[in-house]
């Protein structure tokens, strides 16, 4: 058995699966503090056998700091006394620090700071074996580390074994104790752009085994199959406990379907059209989910019933209740629940599960793989996700500020935006709905084709010429800006995080005379995005123009998931063509910024996922107003340990690429941080924005996209007075490559491509 320390970083689980493959052992992964002080030497006593080696992982913070280490600096003065029957022990980045400053040696603060670069690590001592099969190469390997021990000043108990240059300087990589088993990196060998990372672990563990046979023969005579109990009372759940312990089956034995291709040809009749035509028609009653751009190919239009479809509401000011109501009524019924919101959501999803095959069979499109049969289509807040001190936080709303909010939908609009094709679907698992569907289909072409030509014809190039009345305007001030911008600098000097996801708020204020889908139109026709979306609940509206995916799950084939974060922003303007974009945002910062989350990512996939790949690593991709650094990253669920897409969507929020890593303690850091501006609530509290919008499918399809570029109205909100309070947000990755004028102009950028809507 291997433990793995885990200092609360958000590269563990990368590490961890990266030992399990390399040596086929068990890895139990332990928090620093996960045991109390006065158990330190009981637990060591009753485990020691047991353990082949400890691997002290990465982590914010320093080794001298007694909060950041917890119980490493007792470890190594325990196994230390013990001399030769010592474990051995592999320390990583603060894992590294932690073995030279617990020997004496000073740990200082880099003066250039290096976090998620990349650089040749080069091996100096031929007669050790750590770097055996390495020695005279140079291996490209990722740094994240704002701390150093200094090579000229290392004391005699520590032996130097790598090194990396900065211009003529060297930098130490690599160590070990003079005579005990104890070895460190500086750098990380589980990063997607480390090369040759198993090579080093392997290394380490045929080192241990030579250590312990000659030292620790009677761990050999244990039957060691099974873990002991306490030990894995204490492990950090690299392999959580599902959602739900049960698969997903057909919870219902027949289901109603009607279905039928358009006559509507979507190359001239968009998503938006329809919209527009059931509009101008006083029926609003309509949800969007709209590919307005490439990569996106399709675009859904659900189609709830006013006081018949099911919402479901949450907020995190009641976080034990949740709200069951009609579609645009205020009557709501509330109900408690032990455990999480997460929980529910998935026991109420099992209830609703109707297999494609199901569908499909009863249709006339057998080789057409629709993303969405019906199902939940909504919004989850920032604040549903992980890390967040609730109790800190300050409220939006009069009442309970809805966090998040769906709607089943069993009517719907799908349009092909690669074909073409238009298709109207219902899927029913109570009644036969084939007459009002053809009523509606007979309505709907009529009344649109009867137009001739397009129906959507904005009403005025801008919001502001849809009143006469003043637009009130709040925005980020940028001597505040500035001033969160050097915090931010210092707590990544101190090696508390390596990249800090800033944003900022703003206000706009509306007259009551401006209707939202005229808002959503014209931010449509200026910033068209694959993720736009268009949401008008009882509580809350939601104009979203987001270039982002978060996650796409497929639950009714292989399984699959997908992650596309976004990281690297640079403004697409006449004079910035895709070669030039490319020439920006592929330098060390920009790349550092797009790195460091897609390690993040990998390390939340691979809590569920054994082989997490990355099949596209930080290209560019055009947007109408930006070009963007994008990476994807995805991996298939093991249909044996009942995993879902929701088990992975519920640990992975908030979006990694909106709060920066580690991500606990970014996000906790982000919240005192964020609540500096004056437009900000009490906490930080970002509400929608950073959260995800999207769809689940009844068939466990899925595909949410990260809410920015976007506006969002609560109803209920403080401010609302004569006017109508819509709030957006906008940030940026801030690192210690980070320019604070650039980092303004950045954000200012992002902020312009919904603000633009109004000019």
């Amino acid at each position: 058995m291997i433990i793995l320390i885990d200092s609360y970083d958000s590269f563990t689980n990368n590490l961890s699966r990266l030992i399990e493959r390399t040596t086929g052992k068990e890895v139990v992964v332990i928090h620093n503090d996960s045991i109390a002080k006065d158990k330190y030497h009981s637990f060591i006593q009753e485990h020691i056998d047991y353990i082949d080696y400890v691997v002290i992982g990465p982590g914010p913070g320093s080794p001298n700091i007694a909060e950041d280490v917890g119980i490493i600096p007792w470890l190594f003065s325990f196994f230390k006394n013990n001399g030769t029957t010592a474990v051995p022990i592999l320390g990583i980045c603060l894992g590294f620090q932690c073995l030279c400053y617990n020997f004496d040696n000073e740990v200082k603060r880099l003066d250039v700071i290096k976090h998620g670069q990349v650089y040749d690590i080069i091996s100096i001592d031929d007669t050790d074996l750590l770097f055996q099969g390495l020695h005279d190469k140079k291996v490209p390997s990722v740094r994240y580390h704002s701390l150093f021990v200094e090579l000229e000043n290392l004391n005699s108990e520590i032996v130097p074994l790598a090194i990396c240059y900065e211009e003529e300087r060297k930098v130490l990589m690599a160590a070990k104790h003079k005579s005990l088993p104890f070895y460190g990196v500086q750098y990380h060998p589980e990063s997607i752009c480390t090369q040759e990372g198993s090579t080093l672990i392997k290394n380490f563990d045929d080192i241990a085994y030579d250590f312990n046979k000659s030292n620790r023969k009677n761990i050999f005579d244990l039957d060691r199959s099974q873990s002991n109990p306490i030990v894995q009372k204490l492990k950090v759940k690299v392999d959580p406990k599902p959602l739900r312990d049960e698969k997903y089956t057909n919870t219902h034995d027949d289901v109603f379907v009607y279905s039928k291709e358009l006559p509507l040809d979507g190359s001239k009749v968009l998503a938006v059209d329809i919209c527009d035509v059931m509009m101008q028609e006083g029926n609003s009653d309509f949800i969007i989910l709209n590919s307005a751009s490439i990569p996106g190919e399709w675009s859904i239009v659900g189609l709830p019933e006013k006081g018949k479809s099911e919402v479901i509401t949450h907020s995190v000011d009641k976080i034990d209740q949740i709200k069951l109501s009609t579609y645009k009524s205020t009557d709501y019924q509330t109900k408690s629940f032990n455990g999480s919101v997460w929980k529910f959501l998935a026991d109420k999803f099992a209830d609703r599960y109707v297999s494609r095959e199901s569908i499909i069979s009863k249709t006339n499109f057998k080789n057409i793989s629709f993303p969405f049969l019906g199902g939940y289509i909504g919004l989850m807040s920032y604040e549903e996700g992980q890390h967040l001190l609730i109790e800190e936080m300050g409220k939006y709303c009069n009442n309970e500020t809805p966090d998040l909010k769906l709607v089943f939908v069993e009517r719907f609009l799908l349009l092909n935006n690669f074909t073409n094709k238009w298709y109207y679907f219902s899927v029913n698992t109570h009644h036969d709905d084939s007459k009002w569907s053809e009523e509606f289909i007979s309505g709907l072409t009529n009344k649109y084709n009867a137009n001739k030509l397009r129906s959507l014809a904005l009403v005025s190039t801008s919001v502001a010429g849809l009143t006469k009345n003043e637009i009130k305007f709040e925005l980020p001030n940028e001597t505040v800006y500035k001033n969160q911008f050097q915090i931010c600098q210092e707590i990544l000097k101190s090696g508390d995080s390596y990249e800090l996801c800033l944003t900022t708020p703003s206000k706009i204020y509306l007259p009551s005379d401006i209707k939202s889908w005229d808002i959503y139109k014209i931010l449509l026709a200026k910033n068209p995005s694959p993720y736009s979306s268009y949401m008008e609940f009882e509580d809350v509206t939601l104009i979203s123009s987001s270039p982002e995916r978060f996650l796409n799950w497929k639950g009714d084939s292989k399984k699959t998931v997908e992650l596309k974060p976004i990281k690297g922003t640079v403004k697409n303007t006449p004079e910035v063509d895709l070669i030039k974009a490319t020439e920006i945002l592929k330098t060390p910062k920009e790349m550092g910024e797009n790195l460091m989350i897609v390690d993040l990512i990998r390390h939340d996939l691979h809590q569920y996922i054994e082989n997490v790949r990355v099949p596209s690593l930080m290209t560019v991709e055009e947007y109408k107003t930006v070009y963007q650094l994008v990476t994807t990253v995805s991996g298939d669920l093991d249909d044996n340990k009942n995993y879902h897409g929701i088990d992975i969507l519920h640990t992975s929020l908030p979006p990694g690429s909106m709060t920066g890593a580690p991500k606990k303690r970014s996000v906790e850091l982000l919240q005192k941080i964020e609540e500096m501006q004056p437009n900000a609530v009490k906490g930080g509290r970002r509400g929608i924005y950073s959260g995800v919008a999207g769809y689940w499918s009844i068939t466990d399809n899925s595909d949410w996209s990260v809410i920015i570029r976007s506006l969002y109205h609560y109803t209920d909100d403080l401010e609302n007075g004569n006017t109508k309070l819509w709030r957006i947000g906008a940030g940026g990755a801030i690192t210690v490559l980070s320019d604070a004028n650039d980092e303004w102009d950045e954000m200012k950028v992002k902020l312009e491509s919904a603000l633009q809507a109004f000019t």
